[in-house]
């Protein structure tokens, strides 16, 4: 019996770091910014660069371990994310959600879809969807800040680091 409650018990803080529980600044304390924030959360502070974010945003959270994102994703609107080509697809695409916005829009992260199911801007979301992660807590203020420089320098495979100061 204590082995499966020990099981149970690493299943679930696996399944929690999974879907997203990453340290946000939701319950940070303001006093100590940097307490509460992971260090896969304070490594995003130096990065706008798709293959850092497609291997530790996207597939660690979407297409991976949840596995919303990969293959046929049924369950998500057939949005596969697996590869960064993939990835790539929603730049300049219609929103199937909400076609008034793209998925990406190079250079200009506010008007990108993407941006606002991460919950980094408002705008209109699907109340039986919410937010992404899906069910999850968002992601930390600093992953969703590098997403939001990589579309901010093009939402290219290959876009160069933007100073954070700039994306500001």
């Amino acid at each position: 019996m204590t082995s499966t409650r020990v099981l149970l018990a690493t299943s679930s803080l696996v399944l929690a770091a999974a879907c997203g529980d990453d340290g946000g600044s939701a319950d940070a304390d303001p006093s100590a910014p940097d307490a509460r924030v992971s260090a896969k959360c304070l490594e995003a502070r130096d990065h706008s660069d798709l293959d850092w974010i497609h291997t530790e945003i996207i597939v660690p959270g979407c297409a991976s371990f949840q596995s919303c994102h990969m293959g046929t994703a049924l369950e998500a609107g057939g949005l596969n994310l697996e590869t960064k080509a993939n990835v790539l697809t929603l730049v300049g695409r219609p929103s199937p959600l909400f076609p008034q916005f793209q998925d990406i829009v190079p250079f200009s992260p506010s008007t990108s879809y993407l941006m606002i199911l991460l919950g980094k801007y408002t705008g209109p979301l699907d109340p039986d969807v919410g937010t992404m992660p899906y069910a999850s807590p968002l992601l930390c203020d600093q992953k969703r800040d590098a997403i939001d420089r990589w579309i901010l320098a093009g939402a290219t495979d290959g876009a160069p680091a933007v100073d954070a100061a700039l994306a500001q």
